[in-house]
């Protein structure tokens, strides 16, 4: 059984049992502690499960794990897509950077660059308040503190009067169509920002092309999409939904 196969068996079982030992997996999987321990990390580093001492704990699949949850999870895979997200950076420019954890690091990646960054997120403002480079102009309005982005009609405003060059965009969801949040003022931002933006880069790890988290709110088509970050493969059937012209770069092999 390959790892993928035992990642998608433990999610299932995390349905049922919520909480599972990394010994008790290697020995229902016949595999070593190591391997095992293994696909513990892959999960919980990934944001599709909570590594506690001895194994692991169920996200609630029909929730999307808030901001501050997601923030705890060091994961050097987010840290490796917003290190290939950094190469999109460049200066002289003005981007749209929107709420993501791992656009967050993205954010850390770039202090001390001379361009203009726009964003909604509390936490992208504060990792770009570290030097005095990137000027950093965060949009107002009411503060959703469970997300930590800011949203107001004003903000929307705003965005159609500004040209930029990239809009960098996180997704909690990604379906055959597009790719979705959880918040639909988050999903207007999100609409708004890539509309006014010359290129359009997406970081996603695979898991939420498939993820069953209530996500209702399209923010763009997947055609609209110019470059994919992830942190695997896709398989052909998922690549085929997006357009011919869209680099999709895994940080990952299989």
């Amino acid at each position: 059984m390959s790892q993928e196969e035992r990642l998608l068996k433990i999610k299932q079982m995390l349905k049922n049992e919520k909480h599972l030992r990394t010994r008790s997996l290697a020995r229902y999987f016949n595999i070593s502690f190591d391997t095992a321990r293994r696909d513990v990390v892959r999960l919980t580093t990934t944001g599709q499960a909570i590594r506690v001492h001895g194994g692991l704990i169920a996200i609630d699949e029909n929730e999307v794990p808030n901001f501050l949850t997601r923030n705890q999870i060091d994961s050097p895979i987010k840290i490796k897509m917003a290190q290939m997200a950094r190469r999109f950076v460049h200066p002289n420019q003005c981007d749209f950077i929107g709420p993501s954890t791992t656009l967050k690091k993205l954010c850390e990646l770039i202090c001390g660059t001379d361009l203009q960054i726009v964003t909604n997120s509390i936490d992208n403002s504060l990792a770009l308040m570290q030097t005095k480079l990137p000027s950093v102009r965060l949009l107002g309005g009411k503060i959703d503190k469970e997300h930590r982005f800011n949203y107001s009609v004003t903000s929307l405003d705003l965005l159609h009067r500004i040209s930029f060059n990239t809009a960098f965009i996180g997704t909690s969801n990604v379906k055959d169509d597009g790719i979705y949040s959880a918040k639909m003022s988050d999903s207007e931002l999100i609409k708004t920002a890539c509309s006014r933006a010359k290129q359009v880069i997406v970081v996603a790890e695979k898991y939420k092309f498939d993820s069953e988290n209530s996500s209702p709110y399209m923010s763009i088509p997947l055609n609209e999409i110019d470059v994919l970050i992830t942190d695997l493969p896709l398989s052909e059937k998922f690549q085929k939904n997006f357009s011919p012209k869209t680099q999709i770069i895994s940080v990952l092999r299989k």
